[in-house]
């Protein structure tokens, strides 16, 4: 069952309640698809990460056992429950498999449960795409490269979501300095999001200086060296991002939203025993700052972040309110941070 173009985005949002059995991704735009496969997929189960409820089930898999994919579609989760069955960057097999369920003409009306296949470019021969898209219970979606207009509409209905005003050379921007591609923009987004805090107003001044990639590389060298209390290389750092026209306020959010992750997570696995690997994966961080986090969860103690992260949260009321220029005041705060060590 074909899933017209323009009615996409509007489908998934509503998938969950579809009375379908699954659903095909597919298409030449690897991002796009990616995209909506992730999205769908939470729409279903939004943990993914739990195994009663999630099963993957991989291309190799397939080939050897074309009727394993009926057998998930059939079982029962053991704790109850719609159960989610996922099969990415699908092949021939996964098109075999999926005739198979279709043999039984009733496979829908036997199994709550949804299966999400995630493929790439098909053409119309392809036995997978042909099987999904005969089958009026299983949703097939084509995915191909967004045009400027839909992105557009896709960055305004974010920043929508948040209640962030923005204006029309605001949306140009984000666009020109993001591209097209959904996810990367998400993830961009979301940084945005952390340094707004509570303002709820992004202007072209403000999305120039948190989308320079320079500086906000160099700003994160800042943080990862002033969480590992290398102060003495954290403070030349804040030197010359601040020659370069950094703002002391935006280098502060930076350090405080890193700190706070760490807090959070320390307090997590020290008061309530959380496992160290899902707490680390529930930050969602990159992967080069995700070493670092690592090994500043493991040295850092609950006492240094409590202390550095009230100290920020005076540092910004201090350059607000005060005279001195507020690069004189952060300086002085990171000297101090090196005098105290």
């Amino acid at each position: 069952m074909k899933i017209a173009n323009a009615q996409i985005d509007f489908y998934i949002q509503k998938i969950a309640q579809e009375k379908i059995a699954g659903c095909l991704i597919f298409g030449p735009e690897t991002s796009v698809v990616d995209y909506r496969f992730d999205l769908i997929a939470k729409k279903i189960s939004p943990d993914l990460s739990d195994p009663f409820m999630v099963a993957n089930l991989s291309k190799e898999r397939l080939a050897e056992d074309k009727g394993i994919l009926s057998d998930e579609f059939f079982s029962f989760s053991m704790l109850g429950g719609r159960k989610l069955i996922l099969v990415k960057n699908a092949d021939i097999a996964a098109g075999a498999a999926l005739k198979i369920l279709f043999e039984d003409r009733d496979y829908a009306k036997k199994s709550d449960n949804f299966i999400l296949i995630h493929a790439g470019d098909l053409d119309k021969a392809s036995v997978l795409r042909k099987a999904a898209e005969d089958n009026l219970n299983f949703a097939v979606i084509a995915c191909y490269e967004d045009d400027e207009c839909t992105i557009r509409n896709f960055i305004a209905n974010q920043l929508a979501a948040k209640q962030v005003k923005s204006s029309p050379q605001v949306l140009d921007l984000l666009l020109e300095k993001f591209g097209k591609n959904r996810q990367i923009i998400l993830s961009e987004l979301e940084k945005i999001m952390l340094f707004l805090g509570d303002s709820k107003e992004l202007s072209i001044e403000l999305v120039a200086k948190l989308t320079a990639s320079e500086a906000e590389s160099s700003s994160n060298e800042f943080v990862m060296n002033f969480a590992a209390q290398k102060f003495d290389v954290a403070l030349l750092q804040a030197e010359r991002l601040f020659k370069d026209g950094f703002e002391a306020i935006t280098l502060i959010r930076f350090l405080s939203n890193y700190l706070q992750k760490l807090y959070h997570s320390k307090a997590e696995i020290e008061s309530q025993n959380a496992d160290f690997e899902e707490v680390v994966k529930s930050q969602r961080l990159f992967f080069k700052t995700e070493i670092e986090f690592r090994k500043h969860l493991k040295t850092l103690s609950l006492k240094f972040l409590i202390k550095n992260l009230q100290s920020l949260a005076d540092l910004e009321i201090k350059i607000k309110t005060g005279a001195l220029p507020a690069k004189l005041v952060f300086i002085d705060f990171v000297q101090s941070s090196l005098r105290t060590k």
